[in-house]
This record gives C-alpha cells, sequence and structure tokens, in this order.
C-alpha cells in the first residue's frame, strides 16, 4: 500500500515537473460547427460554417519585442545629454548637464522640417493607462515618446482601430518614418524599433536614444478612434564568448542563430531559405521589419516541406504590409524551415531570438475588431485530404477567418476580408445597437466561407461543403495562450451541430431589434450611415435563434437539389482545379486582356416541390394559413436576388454625373478675333495680345452651371437641386453660384486664370519627381488623369491637394506688368517691379486695361508719332508695320503646328573631347559653343570617318529618332492659311513626348513599348514598378534605353512615335475602361489590350471601341488692324491687392457626388426594404405558428416588391403576372417609392352557401369572380390577380400596368371587352381618413379603360392600360384585370335566371294559380251552403280544401316573386314559402291517410274504439302533424344555428370561401331524407289503404248489388288512391333528385306538376262539395263528421 501511495506521488511530482519546465496546454472542452448564411451588401449571399471551441481559461496573446542582441554604445552614465522633443512649453529641452554641448537639431534631415513643430502632440510614456485616441474631423495626430537613454532600450508600439481606420509612422524624425499599414489597414499593429533596424540601406533611422515621432493619420471619415501604446524593454547584450555558429542543415538553406540578426540581399521575386534549431523551452519571436521592402516569411516544421512557400500549407505565415512579428512556444527541440519572400530588390534584415520581450493582451479585453485581428496567426483548419486554410492576417484570411468571441458568433463583424475591395464596406463600424451580444469567455472562434453568391454571376460559388469542414480539424500554433502562459496548440476534430430550433422568444426579439434598426434606415440620407444600417439589419439575420427559425421553416418545404442551365459570369471550375488560371471569370488579371462573358453552366438549385403537411399539421398551430406563407415564404426565398440593385446601376449613375461636369467644363481659353467672339461665352473683349476672351470667372461660370443642371438625369437633378429639368433658369443658377462662392485671389486676367485660381491636384508625397507622370492642376476631383504605373497600387498616400498651398499663399505676392518684360506672377520679384515700373509710357495697345499684356511697339518714343501710326497686331505681341488692312488681314498664324522635324548640327563631331581645352589639342578641331561640342573641320562624312570621328546630320533623322546632344525635335509653324487649315492641329499623344511629362527623354523622340504584365495574381495588369511608366500603347522605359525603330523591334517590343497628322493621330484604336484596383481619383479612364471584338462584346462593362488620341484642329488666327496706336501712360506693376469672389468648383462637385449618394441610398435603401419584407413577415408567422406563438397571421396581403421610378426617367418594375411601366413624364417630382403587392382575385369568389330547402330551380350560376354595376348584375369578371400600390400619389402622374393573361382567361362571348376594375374604399368618403386597409373592405367598380395588347418577354399575352388622375390625397390604389360586357355595362339590370327558366317558372305559378282559385272557389261553395244552413256542419272535407288551397296558393305566390330573384339568399322566404308549404302539402294528405286508416282498421273491421271515431281521427291527425312540424321547426332552428363562420386569420394569403358548415350540410340532407321518407310513407299508405278501401268498396257493392254503393265512390277512391300513391313516390325519387344536384327546370316543371299540382287537383276533384256523396247503403261511404 505504501509503495503505491510512493508511486502516485511521484507521478504528481513529474506532472508538475512537467508543467514547470515544458508548459502545460490549454483544455479543449468541445469544437463545434454550425452553419449560417445572409444577404449582405452588393446583392452577395454568402454562406459560412461557424466554429467555437470550447476552451477551460480565457485567452491571452503576447505582443512580442524581439530586438536581436545588440552593445549600446551611447548609453548614459553621468549626465543625460540626449535631446528631447516631448515638452511642448520647452523643446527641445535644455541640458541641465553642462558637459552638454547644444547638439540637438533644430530642423530634420531635409533642413526644412522643423524637429519641434507647430502641431499639438501628446507625449506617451511606457505602458500608460490611458492608451485610447480619438481623432476628430480626420486631423492627423501627433504623439512623441522619449526614451529611456540609461538601457539598451528596445521599442514595442502598439497600436490597433476601434473605430474607422488610420495609417502612419513612427521614427527618430518627423520625416521619413517606418510606415503602418497604409492599404491594408485591418490588423493588430505591432512595430519593434531596435538598434539593429538602423542598416546603411534604409531610408530612416528609426531606432534613437533621443526622441520618437509618431504620426496617426485618419483615413476614415468622421471621427476615429484608436489604441496607441508603448512598451519598451532591455536589448541583451551581444555575449562577450564567442557563439558557436549555427549548424548548416541544409545546403540550401541558411542557418540562424539565436539572437542574431541576419542582413541580406533578394533580387525578388523570388525565396530564399533558412533553418533556425530550437533547442530549449521559450517563447521564440521572429522579427522582420520593414527597412527598405516589404520582406514575408513562412515557416515549416515539417521535414518534409523544407521549403515553405506561401499558399501551400506552411505552418505558419507572416505577411504584414509593413513589419513581421510572431511569438512562438517551443518545448520541444524542433528544426523550423524558413522562407524569406519578397516581391522585389531589397536588402533585409532580421533574427529569431528566444531572449526578448512580451506582453501579455487579454483578447477579450479588446474591442471587437481588433481583438479579431489580433487572433491572425493562430490557428489553421486541417481539411480531410491534407490541405489546409489558414488566416495569416487579415487582408489575406480569403477562407478562414478569425472570430471574435460572442455568445452569438457573428461572421460579418469585422467585415470579412473577402469584401475588403468592395466600396460598400469601407466606411461599415458595426454595432450591436438594439440588441446585445454578449462577450463569450473561454472560446476561440472561427469562421470558414462555404459558398458565395453575386447576383451579377447568377450562380452560386462553392468552396466547401458543411460536411467537408466538419470532417476537418483545427491545429493550433501556439502563438495564443491561457491566463497562466500555456500555450493553446494540438489539433481537435469538429462537430457538426444543427441550428434547427426556433426560441420564438428570443426571435421576437431579433425581430424587435430588426424593426428598430429598419426605422432608422429608412431616416438616414447619408450613403455611409446607410450601409452601416443596411450591414447592421443583415447582420441581425445571422443570429442563432433568426437561423433556427429559418431553418425550421425550411424543413417544412419539400425540396429538391437539380441542375438548371444558366447564363453565368461566375468561375466554373473548383479550387484545385488548373483551368481557373486561364479563365478571365476565374482570374482578375486576365480581364486586362480578355473578357468575363457570360457562359451557359449547369448550376445546381433548390426547387420547391411541396409544403410537408404532415409536418405541417404536427408542428403548427395554423394548417392553412401556414402552408400558404410556407409557398410564399420559398418563393421569397428564391427571388430575392430580384431586390438586389446591381452595382453597375450605381456605378453609371455617378459616372454620367462627372461626365456631365467633364463635358461642361468652359475652359478659360476661348479663341477669339474680336469681340464679338466672347459675347456668348466670357461677355468681354478679345484680348488681341493672346487671341482668347479675357476670361470672366462668373459667366463662364455660371455658363457651366447651366450646362451641367441641363444634362444632368432628371433623377439626379432632383436629388441636387429639388426641382425638374422644366424649372431651370437664371434665377437658380444664380442661387446656385451664390451657394459656392468662395475668396480667391486671382484677377480676370488671362495671366493668371490657369495659374492661380483655388483649385487642386492630386498626387502622393510617396512618388518622387520625375517617376511618373507629374500631377495636373484641376477646378475639381472630376478631372482627368492619364494613368500610370504610380496609380497601380505601388504607392500609396494619394489625396488631393489645394492649390495654391494655402500656407505658402498670399495676395501681395503676385500681379504682372502690362508690359511683357516679366513673364507672369512666378517671375515676380522686386527687379521685375522695378523694370516695370521704369517703363512709364510706351506706344501700342492694350485690349483691356489692368487685364491683359499689351503690344508694345518700341518703334515709337513719342506720343504724336504713336497715335499717328497704324500697325498690324499679331498674336503674343507681334506687330508689322507698313501694312494696309487688306494687308494684314492676310498675315497671321497659325493656331498650332503643322508637323515635327530633327533640327540641330550637321558635321563632323570628336565625341572624346568634352571640353574646350581638350578639343583645342586636336588638328582642325574647333569648339562649338552652341552646342558644347568638339567639331572637325570637314563637310565630307567621308573625311570624317576616316579620321575616326562622329559625322552627324541631325536633319536626316525622322523625329522620332532624334536622339543626341546636338540634335532637337521642334515643331514646324504652318506659314500659310491654308496649310493650317489643311494641315495644322496637334495630337493628345504629344502629352507623352513631352519632356515636361517624360523629363528624361527629349522633346518628341520614340518610345519602346510593349505589353502590359501580370505582377501580382488577382489584380490588374502593370508595367515594371521601379523602370517603366504606362500609356495607352504600352510600357516605356523610364529613361531611354532605345534609341531607333530597328533597337526597339529586335528586341521584340514596339516603336511608337510621335503623331505628324490628323490621320496618324487618330488612326491608333484601343479599347477604353474604367480604371479598377487603381490609386486614381474615381471613374477615370485607361486603355486595355483587347481587341475590338472582345472589348465591345464584354458583359456589362463600360468598355468603348475608340481612338486613344485626340485631335485639335489648327485655326488660322488673322493679324487685327489697329489705325491710330494707343500712347499708355502711368504704367505700373499691377499687383493683386484683395482676394475676388469667384465658383468654387470643388464644392459644387462634392454637392452633386452627395446628391448621386444621396439617390444611391434611396436605391440601397429599397434594395434592404424589398429582401427584408418579402422574408421578414413570413418567416415571422411561420416561426410563431410553428412554436407556440398566437395572432400569427397579421399580414392581409404579400408584397411582391418595391420599385421607385424617378423623374423623367423611364423604367419598368416586373412581378410575375404583370409589370408596372413608368414614362419619363409618369413621375411629377422625385423619386417616390412604391410598394407593390398581390391582391388574390379569390377574395371575389361568388360562390353561395346552401340553403336548407332543396330549391326546385336553382339559380343561375354567377361568375366565380363577377365584377356587380349598380344596379347588382354582374357585367364582368375578374380574369387574374390584382395588385395594390401603396405610394403618395400626389407625385404621381400616370403609369402603365399590363397584366399577363393567360390563355384560359381570356374575353368569351358573353364578356368580350377586356377592362381594368379597382376597389372603392369604405372610408372614401372620409378625406380624414388615414387607414389604407379600410380598401380591403372595398367594392370592385369598373374603371372602364381604352386598353392595349402587349406581348411579355417571354411571350405572355398582356392586356395593359394608362392610369392617371390619381386622387393626390390618396396613398393606396388598386388595379384588377377583367372582362366585361359590350356596351352600357351599367343599364344592365340583374338577372338571376335565364328566359327559358323564368318563362317556365311563371308557368308554374299560373298552374298553381289556377288550381289555386278552382280551390278558392269550391272553398267559396262550402262557405254558401255553411251560411245556408241553420246549423254549421263542419265536415273534415272541407278542412282539406281549405289546406289544399293555402298550399297551392303558397306555391303560386313562391313561382311568382322568384323570377325576380327578391328571394335569392333570403332563408326567411326560403322557410315561409318553400318549407312550410311542403309541410303543409303533407299535412292535407295526412289528413286523408290518417281517414282512411280509421275507416280501414276501425270502422270496416268493427273495432270496438269506432264510437269515439271523431276523437280518435281528430287526434291522429293532430299528432301526426305536430309531428311533422317539429321536424320542420327543428331542421330550421338547427340549420340557422350551425352556420359556418370560419375565422380567417391568414388576411387574404389564403381564402376560405362562403359554405355550408358539416352540420348543415347533414341537415339539409336530413330533411330531404325525411321528405322522402313521408312522400315514401305516404305513397305506401296511399297504396294500401286505398287499394284496401276500393276492395272493400267492390266486394260490398258486389255483395249488396251494383246499384247499392255509389260507383262515383268508388271510382274517385280508386282515382285519388292511384294519383297520390303514384305521386308521392315520385315525389320521393324528386326529392332525392332535388338533394343531389342534378336537377334541371324542365326536371323541377315536370316532377312539380306530377307530384305536386296534379295530386292537388285530384283531392280537389274527388271532394268536390257539387258532388253529394251518397251513404245510405254504407257508413262506410258517407265521410262526415260533426265536431265535437
Amino acid at each position: 500500500m505504501g509503495n503505491k501511495i510512493k508511486t502516485i506521488l511521484l507521478l504528481v511530482l513529474l506532472i508538475i515537473l512537467n508543467c514547470f519546465y515544458v508548459k502545460c496546454e490549454f483544455k479543449i472542452k468541445s469544437s463545434t460547427i454550425k452553419q449560417k448564411s445572409a444577404g449582405v451588401l452588393d446583392g452577395v449571399n454568402i454562406n459560412f460554417g461557424y466554429i467555437d471551441v470550447e476552451l477551460d481559461d480565457d485567452l491571452y496573446r503576447y505582443d512580442p519585442l524581439g530586438c536581436p542582441n545588440f552593445n549600446c554604445t551611447s548609453l548614459v552614465e553621468d549626465g543625460d545629454c540626449t535631446c528631447d522633443y516631448t515638452d511642448m512649453n520647452e523643446c527641445p529641452k535644455s541640458f541641465t548637464n553642462s558637459k552638454c554641448i547644444n547638439q540637438c537639431s533644430e530642423f530634420a534631415t531635409d533642413s526644412t522640417t522643423p524637429m519641434c513643430g507647430n502641431n499639438q502632440w501628446t507625449t506617451l510614456t511606457v505602458g500608460q493607462e490611458q492608451h485610447i485616441f480619438t481623432s476628430t474631423n480626420g486631423e492627423t495626430m501627433y504623439f512623441r515618446y522619449k526614451a529611456n537613454p540609461k538601457i539598451c532600450q528596445g521599442i514595442l508600439a502598439v497600436s490597433y482601430p476601434i473605430v474607422g481606420y488610420f495609417k502612419g509612422g513612427i521614427g527618430s524624425s518627423p520625416i521619413k518614418q517606418r510606415r503602418l499599414p497604409s492599404v491594408n489597414l485591418q490588423t493588430y499593429n505591432i512595430i519593434n524599433i531596435c538598434p539593429t533596424d538602423n542598416q546603411p540601406f534604409s531610408s530612416h533611422l528609426s531606432w534613437t536614444t533621443d526622441t520618437y515621432y509618431i504620426t496617426i493619420v485618419p483615413v476614415s471619415e468622421g471621427n476615429v478612434t484608436f489604441s496607441l501604446r508603448i512598451q519598451s524593454g532591455e536589448i541583451p547584450p551581444t555575449p562577450t564568448t564567442p557563439i558557436t555558429a549555427c549548424t548548416k542543415n541544409l545546403s540550401t538553406h541558411e542557418c540562424l542563430t539565436d539572437g542574431e540578426p541576419y542582413r541580406g540581399y533578394i533580387d525578388g521575386p523570388t525565396y530564399q531559405y533558412f533553418t533556425f534549431q530550437v533547442t530549449k523551452p521559450a517563447y521564440y519571436i521572429l522579427s522582420a521589419p520593414r527597412l527598405e521592402q516589404d520582406i514575408n516569411i513562412v515557416i515549416s516544421d515539417d521535414p518534409k516541406n523544407i521549403r515553405p512557400v506561401f499558399n501551400h500549407q506552411p505552418k505558419w505565415e507572416l505577411a504584414e504590409e509593413s513589419d513581421d512579428y510572431v511569438l512562438i512556444y517551443f518545448d520541444q527541440p524542433t528544426l523550423l524551415y524558413i522562407g524569406l519572400y519578397c516581391s522585389y530588390k531589397t536588402n533585409y534584415s532580421f533574427s529569431m531570438t528566444s531572449q526578448g520581450s512580451y506582453f501579455s493582451t487579454k483578447i477579450t479585453s479588446l474591442p471587437t475588431n481588433s481583438g479579431a485581428y489580433a487572433l491572425t496567426k493562430s490557428s489553421r483548419l486541417i481539411l480531410p485530404d491534407g490541405s489546409a486554410l489558414s488566416c495569416p492576417t487579415w487582408y489575406l484570411c480569403s477562407n478562414l477567418v478569425n472570430q471574435y468571441p460572442l455568445e452569438d458568433g457573428n461572421p460579418l463583424w469585422p467585415v470579412p476580408p473577402y469584401f475588403l475591395e468592395s466600396p460598400s464596406y469601407n466606411s461599415i463600424n458595426y454595432e450591436d445597437v438594439f440588441l446585445a451580444n454578449p462577450i463569450k469567455p473561454n472560446s476561440y472562434q472561427l469562421s470558414v466561407i462555404l459558398s458565395l453568391k453575386t447576383v451579377s454571376s447568377l450562380s452560386t460559388k462553392i468552396y466547401y461543403s458543411i460536411d467537408v469542414i466538419s470532417k476537418s480539424s483545427i491545429e493550433f500554433l501556439s502563438t495564443l495562450f491561457n491566463s497562466k502562459g500555456e500555450p493553446l496548440r494540438g489539433i481537435t476534430p469538429i462537430k457538426q451541430v444543427e441550428l434547427s430550433t426556433c426560441n420564438y422568444t428570443e426571435f421576437q426579439s431579433i425581430l424587435s431589434a430588426i424593426e428598430k434598426t429598419q426605422s432608422i434606415l429608412f431616416s438616414v440620407t447619408d450613403l455611409n450611415s446607410l450601409n452601416n444600417w443596411r450591414y447592421r439589419l443583415e447582420a441581425l439575420t445571422i443570429r442563432d435563434d433568426w437561423v433556427g427559425c429559418s431553418n425550421q421553416a425550411s424543413s417544412l418545404l419539400n425540396t429538391q437539389i437539380v441542375s438548371k442551365n444558366v447564363t453565368t459570369t461566375s468561375c466554373p471550375y473548383g479550387l484545385s482545379n488548373k483551368d481557373k488560371s486561364i479563365d478571365p471569370c476565374c482570374n482578375g488579371s486576365l480581364s486586362f486582356f480578355q473578357c468575363c462573358i457570360p457562359k451557359i453552366s449547369p448550376v445546381s438549385t433548390i426547387e420547391f416541390i411541396s409544403t410537408l403537411d404532415d409536418k405541417i399539421e404536427d408542428q403548427c398551430s395554423s394548417f392553412e394559413c401556414t402552408q400558404s406563407v410556407l409557398s410564399e415564404y420559398y418563393k421569397s426565398l428564391s427571388t430575392s436576388d430580384d431586390c438586389t440593385v446591381p452595382d453597375y446601376i450605381t456605378r453609371d449613375l455617378k459616372l454620367s454625373v462627372v461626365e456631365t461636369v467633364r463635358t461642361c467644363h468652359v475652359s478659360n481659353k476661348i479663341p477669339c478675333y474680336n469681340d464679338n467672339d466672347c459675347k456668348n461665352s466670357t461677355g468681354t473683349k478679345c484680348d488681341l495680345y493672346s487671341r482668347y476672351c479675357i476670361p470672366k470667372f462668373e459667366n463662364t461660370d455660371k455658363i457651366y452651371i447651366n450646362c451641367v443642371l441641363r444634362n444632368l438625369s432628371p433623377s439626379a437633378l432632383y436629388a441636387f437641386a429639388q426641382i425638374s429639368p422644366t424649372s431651370i433658369n437664371d434665377s437658380l443658377v444664380e442661387s446656385i453660384y451664390n451657394q459656392h462662392i468662395q475668396d480667391d485671389c486671382v484677377s480676370e486676367s488671362f495671366i493668371d486664370s490657369d495659374i492661380l485660381r483655388n483649385s487642386m491636384f492630386y498626387a502622393s508625397p510617396s512618388v518622387f519627381p520625375g517617376r511618373c507622370y507629374p500631377p495636373i492642376i484641376c477646378l475639381d476631383s472630376s478631372c482627368v488623369l492619364q494613368h500610370d504605373i504610380c496609380f497601380d497600387q505601388y504607392y500609396t498616400d494619394f489625396q488631393e491637394f489645394s492649390y495654391p498651398q494655402v500656407e505658402t499663399f498670399t495676395c501681395t505676392q503676385y500681379g504682372f506688368c502690362q508690359v511683357p518684360v516679366c513673364n507672369g506672377p512666378t517671375d515676380f520679384r522686386d527687379s521685375c517691379v522695378q523694370t516695370c515700373n521704369s517703363i512709364s509710357s510706351f506706344c501700342g495697345h492694350c485690349s483691356s486695361e489692368n487685364q491683359t499684356f499689351c503690344h508694345a511697339l518700341n518703334d515709337f518714343t513719342d506720343k504724336a508719332t504713336c497715335t499717328s501710326s497704324s500697325a498690324c497686331l499679331l498674336p503674343n505681341g507681334r506687330y508689322q508695320l507698313g501694312v494696309t488692312k487688306e494687308q494684314c488681314e492676310n498675315l497671321g498664324e497659325c493656331s498650332n503646328d503643322c508637323g515635327f522635324e530633327c533640327t540641330g548640327f550637321k558635321g563632323c563631331i570628336i565625341e572624346s573631347s568634352h571640353n574646350q581645352t581638350d578639343c583645342l589639342t586636336h588638328t582642325g578641331s574647333v569648339w562649338n559653343t552652341n552646342y558644347e561640342i568638339c567639331t572637325f573641320t570637314t563637310n565630307s562624312q567621308v573625311n570624317c570617318s576616316s579620321s575616326s570621328y562622329t559625322w552627324v546630320d541631325c536633319q536626316s533623322h525622322s523625329p522620332d529618332e532624334c536622339f543626341g546632344t546636338t540634335c532637337l525635335v521642334n515643331p514646324i509653324p504652318c506659314q500659310t492659311k491654308d496649310s493650317c487649315i489643311n494641315n495644322g492641329g496637334t495630337c493628345s499623344d504629344q502629352f507623352f513626348f513631352s519632356p515636361k511629362k517624360t523629363p528624361y527623354y527629349p522633346n518628341g523622340v520614340g518610345k519602346c513599348v510593349r505589353g502590359h504584365f501580370a505582377y501580382r495574381a488577382g489584380f490588374s495588369p502593370s508595367c515594371n514598378f521601379d523602370s517603366e511608366n504606362d500609356s495607352p500603347m504600352g510600357c516605356f522605359p523610364n529613361k531611354p534605353i532605345y534609341q531607333s525603330k530597328k533597337q526597339c523591334e529586335d528586341d521584340g517590343s514596339k516603336w511608337w512615335s510621335i503623331s505628324m497628322n490628323k490621320t496618324e493621330c487618330l488612326s491608333k484604336m484601343g479599347c477604353k475602361t474604367l480604371e479598377t484596383n487603381s490609386d486614381s481619383l474615381p471613374f477615370n479612364f485607361r486603355f486595355n489590350e483587347m481587341d475590338e471584338q472582345l472589348c465591345t462584346g464584354c458583359f456589362r462593362s463600360n468598355n468603348q471601341w475608340t481612338q486613344m488620341f485626340s485631335w485639335t484642329e489648327g485655326h488660322w488666327i488673322p493679324g487685327v488692324f489697329i489705325e491710330n496706336l494707343n500712347w499708355i501712360e502711368n504704367n505700373t506693376f499691377k499687383s493683386f491687392s484683395h482676394p475676388m469672389k469667384t465658383f468654387n468648383h470643388r464644392s459644387f462637385f462634392d454637392s452633386l457626388m452627395n446628391s448621386v449618394d444621396t439617390l444611391t441610398a434611396d436605391l440601397l435603401r429599397s434594395e434592404t426594404f424589398c429582401r427584408m419584407e418579402r422574408t421578414q413577415s413570413n418567416l415571422n408567422s411561420i416561426s410563431c405558428s410553428c412554436s407556440g406563438g398566437s395572432n400569427c397571421f397579421t399580414e392581409s396581403i404579400p408584397l411582391v416588391g418595391q420599385t421607385k421610378p424617378c423623374f423623367g426617367q423611364s423604367s419598368t418594375f416586373n412581378f410575375d403576372y404583370g409589370e408596372i411601366i413608368f414614362q419619363s413624364e409618369s413621375i411629377k417630382q422625385g423619386c417616390p417609392i412604391l410598394l407593390v403587392s398581390q391582391y388574390s382575385k379569390e377574395i371575389f369568389t361568388s360562390t353561395a352557401p346552401e340553403s336548407l330547402p332543396s330549391n326546385f330551380v336553382s339559380y343561375q350560376v354567377p361568375e366565380k369572380y363577377g365584377v356587380l354595376n349598380d344596379k347588382d348584375a354582374i357585367v364582368g369578371i375578374l380574369i387574374g390577380d390584382g395588385i395594390y400600390i401603396k405610394s403618395q400619389f400626389s407625385t404621381i402622374n400616370k403609369f402603365t400596368i399590363c397584366s399577363i393573361i393567360p390563355e384560359n382567361k381570356r374575353s368569351t362571348s358573353k364578356f368580350p371587352v377586356y377592362d381594368f376594375a379597382s376597389l372603392k374604399s369604405t372610408n372614401s368618403d372620409n378625406s380624414e381618413s388615414n387607414d389604407d386597409d379600410s380598401i380591403f373592405d372595398g367594392e370592385l367598380y369598373i374603371l372602364d379603360v381604352e386598353t392595349f395588347n402587349k406581348t411579355g418577354n417571354d411571350g405572355s399575352f398582356m392586356i395593359c392600360s394608362n392610369f392617371s388622375g390619381f386622387d393626390p390625397k390618396s396613398s393606396v390604389q388598386t388595379f384588377f384585370p377583367i372582362i366585361r360586357v359590350d356596351g352600357e355595362w351599367n343599364d344592365v339590370s340583374k338577372q338571376v335566371f335565364d328566359k327559358t327558366t323564368r318563362g317556365l317558372l311563371f308557368t308554374l305559378a299560373t298552374l298553381y294559380l289556377l288550381v289555386g282559385l278552382w280551390a278558392m272557389f269550391q272553398l267559396g261553395v262550402v262557405i254558401f251552403n255553411q251560411i245556408r244552413l241553420s246549423k254549421f256542419n263542419f265536415q273534415l272535407v272541407n278542412g282539406l280544401t281549405f289546406i289544399v288551397t293555402i298550399f297551392i296558393l303558397m306555391r303560386s305566390l313562391y313561382f311568382y316573386i322568384l323570377p325576380n330573384g327578391h328571394l335569392a339568399g333570403n332563408p326567411t322566404g326560403d322557410y315561409i314559402l318553400v318549407i312550410l308549404p311542403t309541410f303543409i302539402y303533407f299535412t292535407a294528405f295526412t289528413v286523408i291517410i290518417v281517414l282512411w286508416y280509421v275507416i280501414v282498421f276501425l270502422v270496416l273491421k268493427k273495432n270496438r274504439s269506432a264510437e269515439s271515431l271523431s276523437r280518435r281521427v281528430s287526434k291522429m291527425v293532430l299528432y301526426i302533424n305536430i309531428i311533422i312540424y317539429l321536424l320542420f321547426i327543428a331542421c330550421c332552428l338547427v340549420f340557422t344555428k350551425t352556420q359556418s363562420n370560419p375565422t380567417n386569420d391568414c388576411g387574404s394569403r389564403i381564402i376560405i370561401p362562403a359554405k355550408s358548415s358539416i352540420p348543415q350540410k347533414a341537415i339539409s340532407i336530413t330533411y330531404a331524407v325525411i321528405q322522402a321518407l313521408i312522400s315514401i310513407i305516404l305513397g305506401a299508405a296511399f297504396v294500401y289503404l286505398g287499394s284496401s278501401l276500393f276492395f272493400v268498396m267492390r266486394n260490398t257493392r258486389k255483395a249488396l248489388g251494383e246499384s247499392s254503393i255509389n260507383s262515383s265512390h268508388h271510382n274517385r277512391i280508386f282515382l285519388l288512391t292511384l294519383i297520390c300513391s303514384i305521386g308521392f313516390i315520385l315525389h320521393c325519387v324528386f326529392i332525392l333528385v332535388l338533394v343531389s344536384g342534378h336537377s334541371s327546370i324542365a326536371f323541377s316543371f315536370i316532377g312539380l306538376i306530377i307530384t305536386e299540382i296534379v295530386p292537388a287537383l285530384t283531392i280537389l276533384y274527388c271532394y268536390d262539395p257539387f258532388k253529394k256523396i251518397q251513404n245510405s247503403k254504407s257508413k262506410s261511404s258517407e265521410i262526415s263528421m260533426e265536431p265535437n
């Protein structure tokens, strides 16, 4: 026992020691994955697998400070002489040490930037508690930190975004700082500053013992909040004892020593490989700072992967945009294989150390976004096939993304890297505003993009299935730790869990948050804010409970996956298919050469079969309603893409505005010949010096404003100014002009109009002069920029700069001299003022005082001679004297040149001599001072060559090969007017041949161009970033390499020479396309390398096959004859002493683009509303019904969609069964939103409920969807579902509605006319009512509109009509397609029977009336006889006649009333005139049967009770009729009380038709059966009793003799028996046929005659009071009874 205890204690001790020396890991409790999907911005639907790993402790990361070993030699011991620039009150701080010499520099290394500076800054300290800062309004923030000079201090700067994004830098100077990421801003920034960073090859010296400068530049709009912390650690010194060199394990790999930096050079793009041997348990820090070009690192510990590369499963990947660092814990000896990669040539330095410092940060203490960024490099997902997904840095987390640990995992925040390139996501700042999502402790979360669908591709791109991911494993990489410092490492499998349970309470919480978000969403107009709220809205739909309810709804649908051929632009290949690299739909870099053309591809889609009714009945509260909503829910899911606003619509909207602005810009250089040429433009004089109209900015700017307003699309115009095109007038232009004026330091003179006006230029400080085309001055951001290599995302920090620079600009610096002795304002110096002022007077001509240069004629020096002389004034100050007016008009010059030529030296050159002294040492040499060359005196090329010198003849060269120091390309002036008009002009390709644009090339020489190449996958092809420029013709060297066409073409390139004429200029064609993946201003163009067929065949592109260059025609500028010159006195320098008001083009353009953003926001808001409205209410109803909710179906009509037609634009809104067409004049103003819903025609079904009696004749069956006129006559029928439009109709003039009409619903002979009907609201008379739902209770009325036919795109037949004249107070309209009767439909009377039926009914009524009159006559006779008798002698026969009379007359009355339709739907009339007469009818015959029964069984059989015959007869008649009438009352009561009153909580989603309830149907059948039974009993009784009585009478007659009994009695008994027995038997059949519903009017006519009229006539005949009945021979023959 003791040994066992010892053994256990020993094991425990070993475990403790193992965890002390070798770190124990986290415990992983579980790893699960669940599937989520959401629709996000830009019409993208994305499907995620969300992984949640449950741990036993919280997560921490260690921020590393991994400086290599270094011996600091400048540490402070006795006194601090380092420079401290951190005190704003004393900068720099004075030295307290007297030994210190004033060594602190006042300026940075550029000698202009002050080290103290003028900006406010914040001083940081190590580990300070306050580390969160906010920049307001985009202001750059500055920080400083004073290094500790007493220790060899390494610095760790940690920064991360909280709200918005930033870029910046850190270093020992305010300039040339180490940069933070400037493109991929979604990162947790780590920068180590170490002494080893100060390398000779680096452009910045970052480490110092003085002061560190940190600059933070916000790049997001609004306020930017961020964290910035400084940590420090002492750098281990270089060991004094020699270090054993590392072992070079592989000949192909260099080895690294722990703590020792490795410096090298890489000729990128390529890899260099290293090994590092882990020898001890420690935290190892790899540091790879960006000292020149960015280097990236990949690390493998797998001996099978000794040359790791990116994207091929290295274990660790370091690929930040700037510095790269990683801290990894190793506790076992491990050989690491390290690959270093750089895309460019560069020097570098990096290291691996186990002696660094690290600082713990709890992940859940970070903001959500930065917490996710901080989790990168911590794991990878091992797929079943052995491949792996990783998330090395945020912008490279393509499929596997680290997520912040939340209770309800949110894969949409931070924004997935997939969307980072879309501008829609630039301003997303997610926040759980209305529904909290708490942090989940002890959790590590990831998301995997499973599939993605965009509207443009029309198909789903599947990356991985959920089954594949659930069979994968997560490998943790020992870069995260718990609170004890134990690493998170190892491999764990994943278990899939289903979100299939719907918690309706939680669902309602989400729905409430959605509704609150929507209320804000529909009130914001700012595009960025809108996208923010839209994104928040979509994120709510990815909550677990929403997904669970959505999955529950989907589980009730029976669907199948089918393959359909669709036209799509998506990539048809899988991840591993090599064909991806050659398909432009898969490889974005190919889009420069080829189009992604839509192709027909098989796509797996989900097809709806039916609802799963068994599940619905088991799980849901309302079967029919849920079934209906489920069908619509599936439809809403499958058609949600219809709501999406394609990106090309918003792109083209903005592009159209930009192009309008560009087209309308009015140049300040308006050519003129005289003042008349300026009247319609500037309204000023023509400047004869420049031959341009003197600028008047106000006039030209108003022309520009007017042009823009008139050329904007109506919707953009309304969004900008809330007006229509017809409202544009001068006062509006004046108003807009005044809204955008500014102080501008210019005078309205041509001299400075293009130089000083407040403008802007677009550039990057990172681009050094001469590298790319210089920036141009623009009035606004619509500026057209020439594409160059610098815009291809090599350089950063591109931004707009104001021009002139405000800090260096003052009005008084500028001015000009009218005598052109000073060349414009840039030459303004004191000497210029003195020179100008010294010319107090001169002879000449000034077009305008103080605004233009003047022609100064030095030939005349006195006023008298000057004013009496004439001159011919030519452009640019030239003139000619001594010519007549006619001669002057023929003089002039061309505005443009007539080509180019190579000019320069011709002769022999001694090229080896470069100065005059050396030149003169050669025999026969001469130093040419014009060209600064040494020449040999000879005119013979042969002599020159024989002397080994070089013969040069510049004129023999074409302009494109005019290279050399002695040759120069010069323009050829046009000498005559004809040559000017025919040949003069300028090609825009001169841009690329001007030394101002390509400073390393001589003017006009040719360039050797080649095609572009893709240097980075997924990006547009470009040129060589360090040695080439871009152009429409291709890439050419930044500096001349080729000097002839032959040299160029021999190298496989193409020679490009300047265009000499119009034909050459316009002959160069290319494919012009919008720039993408560019740092240029928006909506600039470039030329790609497609041919015409590819260019014009691109799908939904802005490609245009056009000329690459434009030609400006030359025009002849004639001389202007001045009869008398002017003597100008008091000439002085004209200085700009005060600002003027000018129009601010930038402000105006920004307002225009803001209005376009507002319009775009409206479109995107409609998109979100449409998508949410389609699914939100349906899913709510389903979840409520199937999860125990109540009042689940509140929506009355399903939404079809939403449209937003705009004033002045034509558009069509399509839906399943029709379309709404809007013309340009349909909308009065703006872009109102129309909500279009489906109004089912089933609501107007005309089926009627059953009545209790089996009617003898059926009413004419009404059309099922009848439309009534004022007389309640059906004059038309609905032939399709209607539409319900909700909008503000005060803004709508008209629109056209078209409805698809199926073939079986088209016009008939009865209803031949197509028309439309609408609903009349029950509140139509109440103008104050705003209850739109009141229209649901309205009645249909015919609109009587003119219709026309149209064929739909799918070939369907449609009827259409134009609608206008809407009530401005109305907010709803309904429209139904109908067919109606021809002619005056409102005059048609209601007819419930056709003419034949009405005739037969009146015939029946007449027959009944005739019989009734006979019966009444008999009653009259009986009454008359009774009056004659002295004693009242009532006989039962008289009562029988009375009963028959009542019955017959009621039947007659019924059939007279029935044809008029007054009894239709009147149950009381049925009870009185149909049911009651039937029972009266039975009463009459029961009297006969009872009498016969008494006679047969009591009298004839001599029963002892015969004495009480009278009493018995009376009781029997009474009892039998009581039973009959009780049955009558019971049937009526039960039928009335069991009416069907179905509850329909589905609104109009399903139609529950008016019909009899099951009890009513049972009562109706019971009633018919009772009638049939009574009839068959009466028939049988007549057969039996009548025959018995007949045979008794016959036998008695035979026994007593023929004359003893009256033969008439015998015959009447026989007749009554025969007729009544047959009649009642047929009546039984008649009733059963009636109740079966297969009767007709003819059948009823014959049946009633046989079963009612004939028996009634028989009774009246047999008991005719005129016939005396003899009873002398037998008592049985006497049917009389005295009353008791």
